[in-house]
């Protein structure tokens, strides 16, 4: 809870001290789709949506290794998005997932993750010289996709999101910077208490064009996510667990086409069984129709 709080409030001073300075939607180069397939950087959903009738297709790799216990993770992404309307956009994410347990003599495991479909609603776009951030309203279902008996999956028979996204992007002479943040509510299998559970999963993240033209920009966000019960598997990964999170990155883009690296520094909260600190490195690519 604490670790929320300290989030919100880097934020809230960071729209403050902005405040006397230009803020407006940017013409940006593209605004590319996160790891869930909805505007944003690499974890952080920013307020924007994908133009009406545009189509934004893309895959991405999130690889992580882990000293204690010894596992390595790789999870292939791919979404599909779609600007549905002026201020909406709809995605769908499938993934695929792959475990090793005590590499080399452990047991591998691969298999299908869950498939997602979110909506976003951006119902308060930011205006020119307004120190009020741009807002979207975030719903997500969650649909089991695997074999519950491999653990590879998120969700036993349902899940949902809410949440709220908010942004600024201030220009101040030729620099501009992104300021943006997200706190979202999940709920899965309420319905079933050997698997039931809510936590919250709450990203900020700022990006900064370092390039004449914006089409090359940096970033980085800090991820709190609290609230989860452990007890629900027997082999853990972060994803299943309370930790924190800081991640960097760059981005290249065009206007149609996206190429984001980065790499995320993971902080894992105490649990029964020992886990360690650990790293992931992400890469996503997409392209807009």
């Amino acid at each position: 809870m604490k670790k929320s709080l300290l989030a919100s409030g880097i934020v809230a001073l960071a729209f403050f001290f902005s405040a006397p300075l230009s803020a407006e939607e940017l013409e940006m180069v593209n605004r590319p789709v996160n790891a869930a397939g909805l505007t944003g950087l690499l974890f952080t959903s920013t307020p924007y949506v994908l133009p009406p009738k545009t189509v934004e297709i893309g895959a991405g790799v999130l690889s992580e290794n882990s000293a204690e216990p010894h596992y390595s993770l790789a999870q292939y992404r791919t979404h599909i998005t779609i600007g549905i309307s002026p201020g909406m956009e709809l995605a769908v994410k499938g993934s695929y997932s792959r475990r090793e347990i005590s590499p080399p003599m452990g047991i591998t495991e691969h298999e299908m993750g869950d498939t997602e479909v979110s909506w976003k609603w951006n119902f308060r776009p930011q205006k020119e010289s307004s120190a009020f951030p741009a807002l979207a309203m975030i719903i997500t279902g969650i649909a089991p996709t695997s074999d519950e008996d491999k653990e590879l999956n998120n969700v036993v028979h349902w899940g949902s999101r809410l949440g709220i996204s908010a942004g600024r992007e201030i220009v101040w002479d030729e620099h501009v910077l992104g300021i943006y943040a997200e706190t979202q509510v999940a709920v899965q299998d309420l319905s079933d208490p050997r698997y039931r559970d809510r936590y919250s999963v709450t990203n900020a993240g700022m990006l900064f064009p370092i390039s004449k033209y914006r089409n090359l920009q940096l970033l980085v966000e800090y991820t709190v996510v609290s609230g989860r019960d452990v007890h629900t598997k027997s082999n853990l990964t972060p994803d299943d667990m309370d930790y924190t999170a800081v991640t960097y990155g760059i981005r290249l883009v065009s206007e149609k086409f996206n190429l984001t690296m980065g790499t995320q520094l993971l902080h894992k909260e105490e649990v029964e069984v020992a886990y360690k600190d650990s790293s992931r490195v992400i890469g996503m690519m997409s392209i807009k129709f």
